[in-house]
């Protein structure tokens, strides 16, 4: 697809024109016409400084201004240790912080939500965005006219970038459809467009430069301690959560976080409505586990059963091919994955989905990949990081996705000097996270729901990230999280297997791994 293709296709109606970048947002330096696609004189636009700011309909923008200082914040945020829900007071509080870094910083980390904050000072700009950088922000690089958005598509759309031959060839490649739409590094299609990564913030004055302001760390914590913690977190943010919206929904499965998110609701069961879906039938066991659970708990359960056909929807295709773009064209979305936003797009139960996504962090992702491998080295390789990426058998391919990681690592890789996590975790949490699911999230599941997720947070991240090696491969804390808290839900349904994570596929990827690190070429 291209522009004209997508342009012609959003004039034919209003709905088409609504979701166009749903939800997304754009800071520029240039003129912007507001009545054109992709706005269509439906969007805001403010004027910040020497800055325009465009936000979608169903986006929402927050500014404080003082001392020649303006911090303004997208989307949505809430304070674990404060227990602000109100995004004024938030930037109003980050606002008095602005001219001390860490006391600035420090106030950020304890925000949970999706969201992008920036700040503009006389001589200078800076962004950032939240813990996982689930709210994606991409921005040009060595560029005449600056652009920070939401969106890729939304900037090359307006600047006229054409799509880099590398990733052209890497889509070509027989096996890209696997494994999800990341790209490898920070790289977008576009070779003057990067992708913010966690941890960091983008300075802007006259040039842009990514600095890193966290570390991801663990803390001097015993199995006692965390769990706690993680018990009165969890209690906290799931309160903030159902004072914030009036018809909260917390989306249930069988699965571990899922569960143990439930289970931070206890005591509040009654704020929140619950729900379930299945779009094809491996996903069934997981809606019927939530039915189980609400039934044990005596909790009123939503089910939506979503059609297996394009047949039972109309301008199915017509919302594909929006769902592509949006997602900067990477690849095709799954076609139950395309009914499922369809068909939610249509539902009013509820005003925010809760979706436990990021804790996944904190589990040994990478470890339970292959199997229990538990050691990857002391330091990340190119290669390493281009196996965890996708299978490619394309040498030339691999070879050139090294060079991309080996860039990546040499710029933005930096451990904590006295804590650190395992690597292979703080690539999980600042690679994998943003640029396969923070895509998924804001390019895909936005386009139907506004989402918050409760583990998106740095100080939850860290706890959790503290536990043992065995402890976090086990999915101790959890287990022991929802025994705390609400023992009932455990009881009630067993852990639900992934499956797309069957033992064979462990062994072909734990024998790729071996095979492709130790090739030389």
């Amino acid at each position: 697809m291209d522009k004209a293709q997508i342009l012609q296709l959003t004039e034919k109606s209003d709905y088409l024109k609504s979701k166009i970048f749903c939800r997304g947002f754009l800071i520029t330096d240039r003129d912007i016409d507001v009545e054109s696609y992709p706005f269509y004189g439906n969007w805001h636009k403010t004027e910040v400084g020497n800055y325009t700011v465009m936000t979608h309909p169903l986006q929402t923008l927050f500014l404080k201004s003082g001392g020649g200082v303006t911090v303004g914040l997208i989307g949505h945020a809430y304070n674990i240790i404060t227990g602000d829900i109100s995004e004024d007071k938030i930037v109003e509080e980050l606002l008095k912080r602005t001219s001390e870094k860490d006391s600035f910083f420090s106030s950020v980390n304890e925000l949970t939500g999706v969201f992008c904050i920036f700040v503009l000072f006389p001589d200078k700009l800076i962004l950032l965005n939240d813990a996982v950088s689930l709210q994606t922000v991409f921005f040009t690089e060595n560029a005449q006219s600056f652009y920070a958005a939401s969106h890729t598509n939304l900037i090359s759309d307006l600047a006229g970038f054409k799509e880099d031959d590398y990733i052209t060839r890497l889509k070509k490649c027989r096996t890209f459809s696997y494994f999800g739409n990341q790209l490898p590094g920070n790289l977008t299609s576009f070779r003057e467009v990067k992708r913010m990564i966690p941890n960091h913030y983008l300075k802007v004055d006259g040039q842009t430069e990514l600095i890193r302001f966290y570390y991801p760390h663990t803390e001097d914590l015993d199995f006692k301690t965390i769990v706690s913690c993680t018990c009165e977190f969890l209690k906290k943010t799931m309160r903030l959560i159902s004072e914030k919206w009036d018809r909260p929904a917390i989306s249930l499965t069988g699965g571990c976080d899922s569960k143990t998110t439930l289970a931070g609701a206890n005591e509040l069961y009654d704020k929140f409505l619950y729900f379930s879906y299945d779009s094809q039938p491996n996903e069934v066991p997981d809606a019927e586990a939530a039915v189980k659970i609400c039934k044990e708990l005596g909790l009123p359960h939503i089910f939506y059963h979503i059609p297996y056909s394009d047949d039972e929807f109309e301008n199915i295709d017509d919302i594909r091919k929006i769902l592509i773009w949006n997602g900067g064209d990477v690849r095709d979305n799954n076609p139950n994955d395309v009914r499922k936003r369809a068909f939610l797009d249509k539902q009013s139960d509820f005003d925010v989905e809760v979706k436990s996504w990021a804790s996944e962090i904190s589990r040994a992702r990478y470890s339970k990949r292959y199997m229990g491998k538990r050691s990857f080295g002391k330091k990340p390789t190119p290669r390493k990081c281009t196996t965890f990426y996708k299978y490619l058998t394309n040498r030339k391919i691999v070879n050139e996705t090294d060079k991309v990681f080996r860039d990546y690592i040499d710029k933005y890789f930096l451990p904590d000097s006295k804590r650190p996590i395992a690597w292979q975790d703080q690539l999980y949490w600042e690679w994998h996270w943003p640029s396969r699911d923070g895509v998924t999230l804001v390019c895909e599941h936005m386009f139907s729901d506004l989402i918050t997720i409760p583990y998106n947070n740095r100080i939850i991240l860290t706890t959790l990230l503290s536990a043992s090696f065995e402890d976090r491969y086990k999915d101790s804390v959890y287990t022991a999280v929802r025994n705390e808290l609400d023992s009932r839900i455990d009881a009630a349904s067993g852990d639900i297997v992934d499956v797309n994570h069957t033992k064979a596929r462990a062994l072909k990827e734990r024998a790729y791994y071996r095979l492709n690190v130790l090739l030389p070429y």
